[in-house]
């Protein structure tokens, strides 16, 4: 490890100039930069096409990136339309990426003890080039200095050799190098600044790109290099054909700057430049093929391994002992790495019990590098257990002379035992034998690698050509049986008794002598394997120094959950800023802290303090990272303080229009499209939901100007904030305070448990928000399937529960859907309209099971009212009540008659008064008509409730209960029979549109 230095951080060109010979001496040939316009190094063909097929390539170059709409003419500390990028591509995968990286920002300068580098998950994709990879952002001292992937697919087709591509941001590199807070205070020598070289560059061609580039002509342009890209494929000439599918690019992003691509438009440039693109690979690969891939054997390619044991049995032990399985990775995403845990926690007792493997205990443990089940009273042995094995009937065992037939004979044979031997048992030939358990050393290796292939996540890697997938690259395996090494392997990977130590110290390797020194071993290097142990660390050292500034750390139980699983050796840090900051938007600091930086803020009571807490990994200086930490957190607030004062330049109103060039939906059109849906929507609802014209007339407003933040700056770089950021804004522009308001609420509540709109403006927004997406996105063919939400309908669904419930409206959803589906650009059928009334009930069902109610009532109320959250609720409630009383029995069984004997009928019979002969034919139409017409003047006046009817109904329980004794109702008189079943059928109706109590357990 290098030692701490004072010498003079490098310069931009001695950067350049370190990277080139270090990968030099890395085997990598040294590229140099495209001479077409590229928005990233990756569409360089010594990306591009060279991680195409099998051929072996090692290479490293420095690529100007141009990407138009990043320009802020020299303005912003952060943004720039030019940029450079060193590129560096690994095939195959060396084995050690990520420690050959880290040796790289050690020629750089970079001392590994004195700063936190962290490996935060990141996939990338490029939809333009049909590519995409997963892997991190590398993360100095808080900074994202690097991008790093594993490549698994480009140009539509799977890599069958992943490639390693590892993206330096050179100027992100520079500004923590030289602690600098502008790129154009970078030194690129001692006394030329990248200013000196760059400043007018970025003034001018963001002012080309943003103010002066002619639309016209960039279309006709890209379709000229489409045209010339077209050509130079059906000439067979690859080079040149990539070559205009880089010039279409560049055109798209300049159009795009000038924003002058639609949504639909953008699907098509995308999907014109994809299909260029897959043409481009597929001709690549074709053409290497032919030259017999030309590159294979022509790179020294040397794989590392981690240190395996030597392949040797294990030996038998009589006495329980302890078993370690750790599976060694690159850093997890953090979703994946609780998700691991929990799967290991289930499945690793299920596999030893199935195994007959006994045991005491399992604890698993887990940190971003590595999950691990500690297994304590391991049995030595199987269990011996008796093995019944079924033959053919009894009655076909023998021949007619008593000698063993065919199928017998070959029961026996087929298990090695003399057919005298076997036995009869409920009419078929068994055979009873008893299998005699293994040691538990040859049946883990097994078990173990089979669990590793187990393991499911959302998305998984490849990164070798040995088939093995998995969230992140499996770099080690560590199974040890008391002092004994298992010989588990699992593909490529063979287990043996190291393990690795912490990231920073360029992860040494451990050995673990046995499986009960695990847990000690990881500590004395300063790892904590027990989540929720890292957790309890991080709050007590976040409280005890946000307490010496005067405040408390302000805790989002999911930050701490993330920044738990970022971490192997926590360790927390105070920073400050600038107490300026805080003139800035509360929520934009919040915002910059927690969700870009993973930092908590610091509070004194409702108010911010001028500090903030970082959780780092295992630092042994603080000086160097805190001031890291502050500097990027500086870039980040300047950066919100530029995009607020651009933003400011313009009315909220201005920025509406740029809405058409953000897509909603191929389908759905723009966001500007769904902005005017919502607008005519809230209009529409404003009477139903209660609202005066005041507040109409508010809501309308606040629907016109809803979505129009989405085209700032500010929400465009931190899209969380959007609401938040039209409320300010609208304030600043002049608009009325409940205007304001309303913009903010209407995407509340954004959980299922943040807050619902306040305000009846917002809600009317809120709601026809929701039923607008419901409507439109159904009808698109986007409905949820299983676990795939893209659009968060399931989140837009309970929202617009959550606020019908919360603010107790009445509101009819059906009629509701109806007014979202007749103003979306696609046809909604009624067949849809029920599907999305029905997938609105479904969680409806589960908020009213969630808050207490039982199953069957739930189903009762819904089955009738499920249009109406409110009124099913109040509904469930009434009916949960008459439920509890004592009586409820008798009550229910007397409408069960009534409607088990006329449920089959469907015909509607009247009652005729003359036929009236018994005494309790005449007491039960007397009640059922009395009940009737209470009904009917309740239903009339909007006051019927199940309440009510139960009431009344519970009087005519004797009644009822007495005709049907004594009178027969199918009686043979056709005439009577129907006049009886009109009665009853009068009292099965009584329910309808409240409840359907035939679901009602004891019905």
């Amino acid at each position: 490890m290098p030692k701490t230095t004072s010498r003079k951080p490098l310069t931009f060109q001695e950067v350049i100039l370190n990277l080139q010979r270090f990968w030099a001496g890395k085997n990598c040939l040294i590229w140099q930069p495209y001479n077409i316009q590229v928005g990233a190094g990756t569409m360089n063909p010594a990306t591009f096409l060279r991680v195409l097929g099998p051929e072996p390539w090692n290479v490293a170059y420095v690529e100007p990136s141009i990407r138009p709409a990043d320009g802020r003419y020299g303005e912003n500390p952060n943004r720039l339309q030019q940029f450079y990028q060193f590129q560096v591509i690994l095939k195959p995968d060396p084995g050690n990426p990520q420690e050959i990286y880290l040796q790289s920002l050690a020629a750089l300068g970079v001392n590994l003890r004195e700063n936190d580098v962290r490996f935060v998950e990141d996939n990338w994709e490029s939809p333009a080039l049909g590519a995409w990879g997963l892997g991190w952002e590398v993360w100095l001292n808080g900074m994202e200095i690097t991008q790093f992937t594993y490549f698994q697919q480009a140009g539509g087709f799977e890599l069958p050799i992943p490639s390693v591509e590892i993206t330096y941001g050179v100027e992100r590199i520079l500004m923590a190098l030289q602690k600098v807070s502008h790129f154009r205070d970078i030194r690129w020598v001692d006394k030329v600044s990248y200013g000196d070289i760059y400043l007018q560059n970025e003034r001018e061609h963001s002012t080309y790109n943003f103010e002066v580039g002619d639309v016209e002509r960039l279309r006709e342009m890209f379709a000229l290099f489409e045209g010339e890209a077209q050509s130079a494929l059906a000439a067979g000439l690859v080079l040149p054909a990539h070559d205009y599918v880089l010039k279409c690019s560049h055109a798209f992003n300049v159009l795009d700057a000038r924003g002058a691509v639609g949504v639909t438009e953008r699907a098509d440039f995308f999907g014109r430049m994809r299909d260029l693109a897959r043409q481009v690979a597929e001709a690549y690969l074709k053409e290497r093929e032919a030259e017999g891939f030309p590159l294979m054997g022509k790179f020294h390619s040397a794989v590392h391994r981690a240190p395996a044991a030597a392949r040797r049995s294990v030996k038998k032990s009589t006495r329980a002992q302890t078993l370690l399985f750790e599976i060694g990775v690159e850093e997890l995403p953090v979703a994946d790495c609780a998700s691991a845990r929990a799967q290991l926690a289930e499945k690793l007792p299920a596999a030893l019990s199935e195994a007959r493997l006994a045991f005491r205990s399992v604890a698993v443990y887990g940190t971003p590098r590595r999950i691990a089940a500690v297994v304590r009273g391991l049995s030595p042995v199987q269990k011996t257990i008796e093995v019944v094995v079924k033959g053919p009937p009894a009655s076909k065992a023998f021949l007619a002379d008593g000698s063993p037939s065919p199928a017998l004979a070959g029961f026996a044979g087929k298990n090695g035992v003399d057919p005298k031997a076997l036995r009869t048992e409920n009419g078929y030939i068994v055979l009873r034998r008893k299998e005699t358990g293994k040691p538990a050393g040859e049946v883990l290796p097994g078990l173990l690698s089979g669990l590793v292939s187990s393991l499911q996540f959302g998305k998984v890697m490849r990164w070798d050509a040995s088939g093995a997938a998995f969230s992140r690259p499996v770099r080690w395996l560590t199974a040890l049986l008391g002092a004994e090494t298992l010989p588990v392997e699992w593909f490529a990977v063979r287990a043996g008794r190291v393990t690795r130590g912490l990231r920073p110290l360029l992860s040494p390797e451990i050995v673990i002598r046995k499986a009960d020194d695990y847990l000690r071993t990881l500590r004395a290097q300063g790892i904590e394997p027990d989540p929720a142990v890292r957790a309890k660390r991080i709050l007590r050292q976040a409280s005890t120094l946000a307490a010496g500034s005067g405040g408390e750390p302000s805790v989002e139980p999911g930050l701490l959950e993330e920044v738990t699983d970022l971490v192997e050796a926590p360790h927390v840090i105070l920073g400050s800023f600038d107490p300026a900051s805080l003139a800035l938007p509360r929520e934009v600091l919040i915002s910059v802290m927690r969700k870009h930086q993973r930092y908590f803020p610091v509070r004194k009571g409702d108010d911010l303090l001028p500090h903030f807490l970082t959780v780092c990994n295992g630092k042994e200086e603080d000086r160097g990272v805190r001031e890291g930490n502050e500097h990027v957190l500086r870039a980040r607030f300047a950066d919100a303080a530029f995009f607020i004062r651009e933003d400011h330049r313009k009315k909220l109103e201005e920025f509406r229009s740029r809405l058409a060039t953000l897509a909603f939906q191929v389908k759905l059109g723009s966001m500007l499209e769904k902005s005017e849906r919502v607008e005519r929507l809230t209009q529409s609802l404003a009477p139903a939901l209660r609202l005066t014209p005041g507040q109409a007339a508010v809501a309308a407003r606040a629907a016109h100007l809803c979505k129009a933040d989405l085209t700032t700056q500010m929400v465009v770089e931190m899209t969380s904030l959007q609401g938040t950021i039209g409320r300010y804004y609208a304030i600043d522009s002049g608009e009325p305070a409940d205007v304001a308001r309303a913009i903010y609420e209407h995407y509340l509540p954004r959980s299922a448990d943040d807050a619902i709109p306040e305000s009846l403006p917002g809600t009317a927004v809120a709601v026809a928000d929701r039923l607008d997406s419901l409507a439109g996105l159904f009808a698109a063919g986007l409905a949820p399937t299983g676990t795939r939400d893209p659009f968060a309908l399931r989140r837009a669904a309970l929202g617009l529960l959550q606020i019908l419930l919360g603010h107790g409206i009445a509101f009819e959803l059906r009629e509701g859907i109806r007014m979202a589906a007749a103003l979306q650009p696609v046809p909604v059928t009624e067949a849809v309209q029920t599907q999305v009334m029905d997938f609105i009930a479904g969680r409806l069902r589960g908020l009213l099971t969630d808050q207490g109610f039982r199953y069957d009532v739930v189903d009762a109320v819904l089955a009738a009212q499920a249009g109406n959250p409110v009124l099913c609720r109040r509904t469930a409630a009434e009916l949960t009540a008459w439920i509890g009383r004592p009586e409820w029995p008798q009550i229910l069984a007397a409408y069960a008659r009534c409607v088990r004997i006329t449920r089959e009928i469907k015909e509607q019979y009247s009652v005729e008064e003359s036929l009236l002969a018994e005494g309790e034919e005449r007491a039960i139409w007397n009640a059922a008509r009395e009940l009737r017409d209470f009904a009917a003047e309740g239903r009339n006046n909007g006051a019927l409730t199940i309440d009510g009817l139960l009431d009344h109904f519970s009087r005519s329980v004797g009644t009822i209960s007495a005709f049907f004794d004594k009178i027969l109702v199918m009686t043979d008189d056709p005439a009577m029979r129907k006049n009886r079943l009109a009665i009853v059928q009068t009292v099965a109706r009584l329910p309808e549109g409240l409840a359907d109590l035939s679901k009602l357990e004891g019905f």
